[in-house]
Formats: C-alpha cells, sequence, structure tokens
C-alpha cells in the first residue's frame, strides 16, 4: 500500500525534487524491487517465496534486489536450493518466513528486512493482484513450501506474520499440527511435526477482523470501480484522472494506517513541497494523481474486494475456534494506536487464549508498527520464541558479564548524547596525586588491577544529569571501565534512552541480555542495591557511588556542594573487606546552572491538594536506600528555572584512599576513613570554587563563542591555583 511505504521515507534524506515526487519515485520503485526479488520460486503462477540476502554480503548492503545480483549463484529451481542457502551459513541461522498483509507483498516491513536477514535466513511470501486463490489453498500453498525449505532440511521455521498474514500464520501453524496428529495415527515414522513451527510472530494480526466494520465497508470501496467504468465511456481524458476507489480508498487508509507521529510527518511533508509556479504546481498534482494510481495497481478494487470477502472471515473461522489448542511459543506486537483493527484489546485476548503467547505493545504506533522506531529482530531474539536456543544458558549477569559496547556504538552514543553537553558545560577534569598534587587531567585515577578493585565517591550535582561526562571521560583518557550504581528510577528512565525498544509498554519475556535494553546499563550502570554494590567490590571492578543520592541532587537553594551522606559508613566498610582503593570526587557547575526558587520541602505545604499529591507520588517512589522507607527519602525535584546558559562544570579527582591495612571489621577505623574521604571532597570544592575565578572562560557566552570560533576547548585556570 502507499501509505506502508510512506512511513519509512519520513526518515529519508532530503531529495532535490519535490518531496512528493520523491515520494511516489520512491514507492513505484520499491514495489518493482519487491517484485522482481532476485532469488524467487514460484508455487504457483501468483504465489511465490523470495530469498532475502544478507545485507552484509550485498554491495550496497541492503536487501533490495539491485543489490543481490552477485547472488544469483543459486538456482532455485534445482531441488537442492534450500540445502545450498542452508549450506552457506553452515545451517547457524534460524529460519523465517515472513507473511505479508493483504496488499501481498509486505512493503510495511521493508525497514525489518535487513536486520532480518542478517540474523535469519530469511524468506518473505508475495501474492500477485491477480491471485484468486481460496484461504484453504493459501495455507496448503505455506505449508508446501515449509516442507521443501524447512521439513526436508530436519529444520524448524518461525512464521512471521504481519495483518493478514498475521491471521495466516496460525492457520499453517494449525495445519500442521494436524498433519502431526494425522500421521501418529497412521504410525507414519516421518518427522513432520507442529515441532516444524519454532515460533510465530503476529504483528497488528488480523484475528480480529470479525470486530470490525471492514467487512462493509471493503465492498462499497470496491465498488467505486464502477464510476471509473462509466467515466472512460464518457471520456478518454478521464484515464488520466486517478479513480474514484483510488482516490476514497487512498483517503480511508490514510484515516486508519498512520498513527499521529508518522500522520503528522506526511502533512509536513506534503505542506513542504515548494509549489512557485505552474509548473511546480503541475508536478505536484501529477505526483498526487500518481500516488493514487499506485493503489489502483497494488491493490486493485477487484482484489481488495476479493481477499477481505473471501480470505480475512474464511480466515477468522478457521483460526479464532481452535486458538487455544496452538501450543506455539508467539510474540504478538500490537501497536496501540492501530486505528485499522482493534489491535490493542486483541493482543489481550491472543495472551488470555493461546497458551504460550506474551504481548508487546508499542505505545504511539499504528497498523504500521514496523517502521524503523521498532526493532523486530531484537524483539524475536529476546522473545520466548528463543530463536537462538539460549535459554539452555547461564543468564546474563550484569555484573560478571558486561562488558562495553563496541567502539562504533561507543562514538555514536558519545556523538548524539554527550557531545551536546559537552559543548555546553565544557568540562574540565583534574586528578590528583597520593601526595596531594593536583594534576591536569585524568593520569592519576587509579585502574582496577591485579582483582583490586576501585570505588570513586562523588556528590550528586543538581539533577544528576553529568554521569555521561564522567563515564565518558574514563573510559577516552584512561580506559576505565566504571561501573555507575543508579538510583532504581533513574536506572528505569535509563532505558528510556535507546531507539528501537523505547515505545514498549512491555518488554518480551524470557531470556535475552538486560544489558541492551538501555543506555545506563549498556555502558555498566546497574541498580543501587547493597548486593550490587558488594558484588562490584568482589569482582574487582571500578564503581562510581553517590552517597548523597537523591538529597544531594534535589538540594535547596542554599545548599550547593555541601555533602548529604547517611551516618552508616557501609560502603566504606565493603571497599575495605576487599582492599579497595577509594578516590573522592568533587563536582562542581551544576547547582550554578539553575535558579531554584522553592525548596522540595516547602512544595509539600502547597495548597489545594497539590502539597498531598507530591507527597504521595515521592512515597510510592522506590528509595534507593535499603535501610530506609520510602517516604522518608524525597523524590521530589525543587522548582527551579534553568540559566540561559549553564556554567562550566568543574571534576576534580580527589587524593585517593587505600583500604589495603584498614579491618573493614573496625568500625572506629572506618569511620575515620569515612570523615577523611568527605574532608577530601570538601577540599576540592573549596579549591575550585576559589579558582574558577581566575578561569578566563568562565563566562558561558565567551566560552561557548571561543570554542565555536577555533573549534578547540577554552583554557581555563592555572594548575597552580589548584594547589
Amino acid at each position: 500500500m502507499f501509505f506502508g511505504r510512506l512511513i519509512p521515507l519520513l526518515f529519508a534524506a532530503p531529495s532535490s525534487i519535490s518531496p512528493s515526487r520523491q515520494i511516489v519515485n520512491d514507492v513505484e520503485k520499491l514495489y518493482a524491487d519487491l517484485d522482481v526479488a532476485n532469488l524467487s520460486r514460484k508455487y504457483t503462477d501468483t504465489i511465490k517465496f523470495s530469498y532475502v540476502s544478507p545485507p552484509s554480503l550485498t554491495h550496497t548492503n541492503s536487501w533490495r534486489c539491485d543489490s543481490q545480483k552477485e547472488e544469483r549463484k543459486y538456482d532455485l529451481d534445482q531441488d537442492n536450493v534450500f540445502e545450498q542457502i542452508s549450506l552457506s551459513h553452515n545451517a547457524s541461522k534460524p529460519l523465517a518466513i515472513y507473511l505479508p498483509g493483504l496488499d501481498g507483498v509486505g512493503i510495511s516491513a521493508t525497514t525489518q528486512f535487513d536486520d532480518l536477514a542478517e540474523q535469519f535466513e530469511l524468506w518473505r511470501m508475495s501474492i500477485a493482484a491477480s491471485d484468486r486463490t481460496t484461504f484453504t489453498d493459501l495455507t496448503e500453498t505455506v505449508s508446501a513450501f515449509i516442507n521443501d525449505v524447512a521439513l526436508k532440511q530436519n529444520r524448524s521455521v518461525i512464521l512471521i506474520g504481519e495483518s493478514f498474514g498475521g491471521l495466516l500464520a496460525p492457520a499453517v501453524a494449525l495445519r500442521a499440527k494436524a498433519q502431526h496428529f494425522r500421521r501418529r495415527r497412521n504410525d507414519d515414522d516421518d518427522s513432520s511435526s507442529v515441532g516444524q513451527i519454532k515460533g510465530m510472530v503476529l504483528v497488528n494480526p488480523a484475528t480480529s477482523f470479525d470486530e470490525t466494520s471492514w467487512s462493509t465497508v471493503a465492498p462499497l470501496l470496491a465498488q467505486l470501480k464502477h464510476l471509473r467504468d462509466v467515466d472512460d465511456d464518457k471520456s478518454e481524458e478521464s484515464s488520466s484522472l486517478p479513480s474514484a476507489y483510488s482516490v476514497v480508498g487512498g483517503l480511508a487508509l490514510a484515516a486508519t494506517v498512520p498513527d499521529s507521529t508518522q500522520f503528522r510527518r506526511i502533512i509536513s511533508m506534503i505542506t513542504n513541497t515548494p509549489v512557485t509556479n505552474a509548473d511546480d504546481l503541475a508536478d505536484t498534482v501529477e505526483s498526487i494523481v500518481t500516488g493514487f494510481g499506485i493503489l489502483d495497481k497494488s491493490l486493485p478494487a477487484d482484489t481488495i474486494e476479493f481477499r477481505v470477502g473471501q480470505w480475512l472471515p474464511v480466515g477468522c473461522s478457521v483460526v479464532n475456534p481452535r486458538l487455544e489448542t496452538l501450543d506455539v511459543p508467539t510474540l504478538v506486537i500490537a501497536g496501540q494506536d492501530d486505528n485499522m483493527l482493534p489491535t490493542k484489546d486483541e493482543a489481550k485476548r491472543l495472551v488470555d487464549v493461546m497458551p504460550n503467547a506474551v504481548k508487546l505493545e508499542v505505545r504511539g504506533s499504528g497498523h504500521f508498527v514496523l517502521d524503523d522506531r521498532v526493532n523486530l529482530t531484537k524483539a524475536i531474539i529476546e522473545s520466548p520464541i528463543d530463536p537462538f536456543n539460549k535459554k539452555d544458558e547461564p543468564p546474563y549477569d550484569p555484573i560478571k558479564d558486561w562488558d562495553l559496547p563496541g567502539e562504533d556504538e561507543i562514538k555514536e552514543v558519545l556523538e548524539r548524547q554527550v557531545k551536546p553537553l559537552r559543548n555546553l558545560v565544557s568540562p574540565v577534569f583534574f586528578s590528583t596525586g597520593v601526595d596531594g598534587k593536583r594534576r591536569m587531567g585524568l593520569s592519576h585515577v587509579p585502574s582496577a588491577e591485579g582483582g583490586k578493585p576501585v570505588l570513586i565517591t562523588a556528590n550528586h550535582q543538581f539533577g544528576g544529569i553529568d554521569l555521561g561526562l564522567i563515564i565518558s571521560q574514563l573510559i577516552e583518557d584512561r580506559g576505565i571501565k566504571a561501573r555507575g550504581l543508579a538510583h532504581p528510577v533513574i536506572f528505569a528512565a535509563g532505558n528510556q534512552l535507546s531507539g528501537g525498544g523505547p515505545n514498549t509498554v512491555q518488554p518480551p519475556p524470557g531470556g535475552g541480555d538486560p544489558n541492551k535494553d538501555g543506555q545506563f546499563q549498556k555502558f555498566g550502570a546497574v541498580k543501587v542495591t547493597p548486593r550490587n554494590y558488594y558484588r562490584l567490590m568482589q569482582t574487582g571492578q571500578t564503581a562510581l557511588l553517590f552517597p548523597g543520592g537523591v538529597r544531594e541532587v534535589f538540594h535547596g537553594k542554599d545548599e550547593a556542594y555541601q555533602l548529604f551522606w547517611p551516618e552508616t559508613t557501609d560502603f566504606v566498610r565493603t571497599a575495605a573487606r576487599f582492599n579497595a582503593t577509594i578516590v573522592p570526587l568533587s563536582a562542581v557547575g551544576a547547582a550554578d546552572s539553575v535558579n531554584i526558587l522553592v525548596d522540595a520541602p516547602d512544595l509539600l505545604n502547597l495548597p489545594f491538594g497539590l502539597g498531598d499529591r507530591i507527597k504521595n507520588q515521592s512515597a510510592s517512589t522506590v528509595s534507593a536506600r535499603f535501610d530506609t522507607d520510602n517516604s522518608a527519602e524525597l523524590f521530589q525535584p525543587p522548582f527551579a528555572l534553568p540559566k540561559p546558559l549553564p556554567a562550566r562544570h568543574y571534576f576534580i579527582f580527589g587524593k585517593p584512599f587505600s583500604t589495603e591495612h584498614v579491618d573493614h571489621s573496625d568500625k572506629d577505623a572506618c569511620h575515620q576513613l569515612y570523615q577523611d574521604i568527605q574532608q577530601e571532597m570538601k577540599r576540592g570544592f573549596d579549591d575550585v570554587l576559589r579558582a574558577r575565578k581566575h578561569d578566563p572562560y568562565e563566562d558561558t557566552p565567551r566560552r561557548i563563542a571561543f570554542e565555536r570560533l577555533t573549534g578547540k576547548t577554552a583554557p581555563t585556570f592555572p594548575l597552580s591555583d589548584l594547589q
């Protein structure tokens, strides 16, 4: 469908031609690529299955057929071609078959094909617009292909069905189950069984078709085809105009297919089309006419009438009464804002009815949920389908198993998330030797070696936004992989920083590496619990701890650069148990970047029930401190307004303290070390607050202007001012 391809184009690079013309050209090219795939095997005159080559094996890193000419080495008419393709990856890739929606080609899923083909041996089904196969024969055709590509090779298959394909997939699985029981009754040793279907992914499945009015609306739309016949008899010129079916049908799709985000981008793209003269206007009109014509070609009125009238009601009558018997691991992906089908309710029903189904709801997404805001490959891998059979492996241990992501990903995250903040606050880092002398840079920050851990204790600056600055600088300058100990709420917020899954309401249960869920975990953060902290020290790692927690993050008007640490010295005692080196870190700058107008405790006294609401919300927030209840920790920021430009940030890693000769059971010794650490941090505050008065670029506008003009970091005060 036209709108299926339009959605990926919303993220495309600008073109020299008009946006409307570019959209039409790209949609037509995409339909052509889907139709003339290089590696296809026909099972009927109108149904074929096409192999999608891994993009890494193509010369343009794409599934598009133009990019796969070198893959023509396979002769899909040979009987052993499926074995050849399996051997090409040593049978290491799970087999996946994509079953399309009513359009018959799956244009809405094309943004997913590259990732899927890289991880799976991916085949996609194509059904010509002229096809008039019954639903039963359609099911048998898919089963015949599975028999050739999977069963004869002793392989199982994952069915990925979108929209109508989400109705066809369970029908195929039910047929496989029936065949299995027939063979058992006949004592047939044929290896065929329901086990050939390893799992199903149902994306906005049309199993809910009976709950819609499409059985009435679609035939009415199809009847508009007769208006074209009347017009054609009256005037030859009418053939150059879009048909009534394509216009009304296109508008119906526009109203039901895109979600709100996609629709806004479509409107923006159209309204941004420049029309400055008659030629521009003619081109725009021609593009619109051609665009509507795509619906006439790809999904003609006769085709939509047949498929809505024959496939969907028959499929629902076959599948829905039998779903409770289908014990196949199933992932239901549901766009919460699907206006074409009642998918949100349907996902809940399927999970309740099917014995082995889970759902993944995607907030803000509509019927075409598989745009590049969703990572289908990741969702499948982390679902109970378990395509790589990892459920028997030891579960992922975020303490022992974590490692930094690859160099390219680190660079990408630093460029996208850390660099903008660096450009604003121009951070300056200092370190301190055991002799107490300051040095520019991080050369004197100790690293965890020989099994001896390092604990960095820092003040939590206002808002707590400088964690990325600290972690990234340690990685870049010293290769130190510091593990941040994060508040449970902040930790959860970190999960929403990565793409692919930020909109998920419920992540796919079952297995998977939690490290993939968010940037905080990806870069080593773990929840601040006594057990996690203990294990980091036990395993000889570098930990970054903020003992002041929420109290420091949300400090009051006159409390900048004060420490609000608990009275207990537990973290020192644990560090001493494992002979850790403790490094105080004094951070300055965030408190000078905001104007605090009302302190957090004063907000509790607001009238009209506002204060009580704040108090209740804070009490319901999980406390980071295990020895206090939730109500003892006020998780509420003060009312503050950011200054037009933030102040420069300074970080001083203070004098390291060795605990090698501190007895962790000696409370007095641990308490004294606790006080020494605090004193060293306060020395850091005092030194920076005094020295920064001599920073020639303390003034933010002047500093930013210098860095923009020179491309260099602005210099700071002389190192001697810190001594």
